[in-house]
């Protein structure tokens, strides 16, 4: 190692060109010290040490890990007794798994569960594997209903677990074809018959255990949304009820569960054939399963009643009014605005507003109709501040709606008096958000090293490699000391979090992303809570994203007020012809608190001296696939804003 570090900075030192140094030469050299660098990331790639696999002898009639249902039963007992829902926000990705965990082993008849994609990843296996222990050894009855379209799709694994135990059924929602994966020329075909059935789909998160206890929010089930990725990592939010009347939660799933859209796992063509063909694999044993040592610590701890009773169970509060919101499966059918239920509850809270909303979101593109009602509540209520917490470009995991977002940013700012603020995507207080350390620690899975190159990864290479300064100390960072010691790539934080307070009075945790689709194509669920101390707490969560150390705050530009004004008009123009905006200049940027200043807001005099302009896409290179794609989506694909 030590002589191929010797060859590549002797290659790259001779790069500079001298006076008498030939173009060709320095070309040739260049040509030398490239080769020699893919040969020496390819040895490096090879040489890295990966999780061992995780041996187990463990089978489904092992004894079981121990639940907490008496925990839970007591808890049950005193939402009944005060007739009021206890609520606890999950913020952490490893607490929520512990939560989910705990439950399945603490069930005693049924697990619901309701989601928009399940990978088939460690952490969907890791899931899996309890699931099928409870109905094995405790006859517990597992229901699962998922979108087909966009999760990741394992056919054989579908098939194992179609013929396991029939008080286990997984049902796939509005599928292709009726099948779990269709090709793309049947992909075509279907949406080209009926383009809104195609693109509707279930975006619904619940999670139920004895029809008492309940888990909604903005998780899907895959290792990103658990902290368990070397690479992306989601900062998500759920809720946790324990409610004396589960009804309206369970009608919900079981409407969904009826609906013609829902189809058995067995019954769709492709698992009926492997399934007749008997393809595909006997998981028996835990090791078969893949868990690859990710969680073995956290598989002890939720088993352990002390940390359930501190970490959930006590920290748990009794809310004053609580109302689940839900969206009717007809509306992945047809779009009618009696169908979109939850943006009809959300759009009635920010009318009521009085002195303050705040929104969390990863994707922020209004809706004309959404654009029309902030209009008419910021004319009649010229005070009411509007907080708006959202992804940066470096952060996200979609360009494209941020691009929308990018396009309409000025009528955000100017229009609708919103004050933006955009997660970074590897925060000063990253620690606080995640279990960060283990993932810059732990060796990669096999899976991991397979995807270490390819985009579907999700590891942003567009990440600088050069250094950044910590914004609360002003100690210089370097990516190096971000990166995981073995993958040598930085874990980092995209944020899906999706939930509003409003007037610190009212909070609603959810799947509703502030996005076109959300409110005309996908079915969304959510809970809103009437309670004070909930929904500070609620705001509380959302100001830590949303905070000067951790977002970047998005303003009108300084610069010198002629060209500002130019600037500004020819920005208008263009935005405002139909289909393009070819204008690539924006009036707007993102600001960083420099070290030791007042966070004051735009429009104090001090602003442009507290804060330093970063530009429009920072952390991102000049040419970064994001920033080049999102600009393109921003100039020439408008049109498409519907479908975001």
């Amino acid at each position: 190692m030590v002589r191929q570090k010797y060859l590549l900075s002797k290659a790259f030192l001779e790069l500079s060109i001298s006076p008498f140094q030939t173009f060709s030469q320095w070309c040739n050299r260049l040509l030398f010290a490239v080769l020699l660098l893919l040969c020496v990331a390819s040895c490096r790639t090879s040489k890295i040490a990966i999780m061992p696999s995780e041996k187990s002898l463990d089978d489904f009639s092992s004894p079981n890990q121990l639940g907490t249902h008496e925990l839970w039963r007591k808890v049950i007992e005193q939402t009944k007794t005060e007739k009021k829902a206890k609520v606890l926000l999950l913020d952490h990705g490893d607490e929520a798994l512990a939560a989910r965990i705990n439950l399945i082993r603490s069930s005693q008849k049924s697990v619901r569960i309701q989601t928009f994609n399940w990978k088939t990843d460690e952490t969907g296996r890791f899931l899996l594997w309890e699931l099928l222990r409870a109905v094995k050894q405790r006859g517990i009855q597992v229901e699962i209903l998922i979108d087909q379209m966009f999760g990741e799709q394992d056919p054989k694994m579908v098939a194992f677990l179609a013929s396991y135990d029939s008080n286990l059924r997984i049902k796939f929602y509005n599928p292709t074809f009726n099948q779990l994966d269709p090709s793309t020329i049947e992909k075509l075909a279907d949406l080209a018959y009926d383009f809104h059935a195609f693109n509707a789909r279930h975006h619904n998160k619940l999670f139920i255990v004895d029809d008492q206890l309940v888990i909604t929010g903005g998780r899907n089930y895959a290792n990103h949304y658990f902290d368990r990725a070397i690479g992306l990592n989601y900062k998500d939010r759920d809720v946790l009820v324990v409610t004396p009347d589960s009804a309206p939660a369970l009608n919900s799933f079981g409407e969904y569960w009826q609906s013609g859209l829902s189809v058995f796992s067995q019954d769709l063509e492709d698992i009926r054939e492997l399934i007749e063909d008997q393809d595909f694999p006997s998981l028996l044993t835990k090791e078969s399963f893949r868990l690859n040592h990710l969680f073995g610590e956290l598989s002890k701890r939720s088993s352990k009643a002390n940390y359930i009773h501190e970490t959930f169970i006590k920290p748990m509060a009794f809310v004053e009014k609580i109302k689940w919101v839900f969206d009717s499966p007809d509306k992945t059918v047809q779009s009618l605005e009696s169908q979109a239920r939850v943006a009809q509850e959300l759009s009635e809270l920010v009318a009521n507003a009085k002195r303050e909303i705040v929104i969390q979101s990863p994707y922020v593109v209004l809706s004309e109709k959404a654009i029309a009602l902030f209009r008419e509540i910021k004319a009649n209520n010229p005070d009411l501040r509007i907080i708006v917490s959202t992804n940066s470009l470096a952060a996200t995991d979609s360009w494209t709606t941020y691009a929308a977002n990018y396009k309409e940013k000025r009528l955000y700012l100017e229009e609708l008096g919103f004050e933006m603020w955009e997660f970074k995507p590897m925060p000063p207080d990253i620690h606080n958000m995640m279990a960060y350390q283990n993932l810059l620690s732990r060796r990669p899975t096999n899976d991991e090293i397979v995807n270490y190159r390819r985009i579907p990864f999700k590891i942003d290479k567009s990440l600088p490699a050069f250094p950044f300064r910590h914004d609360a100390s002003g100690k210089t960072i370097y990516r190096l000391d971000r990166r995981n010691d073995h993958l040598r790539t930085p874990p980092f934080l995209s944020m899906h979090a999706k939930s509003m307070v409003v007037d610190e009075e009212v909070a609603y945790v959810g799947s509703f992303n502030f996005d076109p689709r959300s409110v005309d194509y996908n079915t969304e669920v959510g809970l809103i809570v009437r309670d004070k101390v909930f929904a500070k707490k609620l705001r509380q969560s959302i100001q830590l994203v949303a905070s000067p150390e951790n977002s970047y705050r998005i303003a009108i530009q300084k610069g010198v007020p002629v060209i500002r004004t130019f600037n500004r008009i020819l920005n208008r123009i263009s935005e405002s012809l139909p289909l393009v905006d070819p204008w690539p200049f924006r009036i707007y940027s993102s600001f960083r608190l420099r070290q030791g200043m007042e966070p004051v807001p735009p429009s104090n005099p001090m602003f442009y001296e507290n804060w330093e302009d970063v530009g429009n896409f920072p952390q991102l290179g000049f040419f970064a696939r994001k920033k080049v794609a999102a600009r393109l989506f921003k100039s020439a694909a408008m049109i498409l804003k519907p479908l975001l």
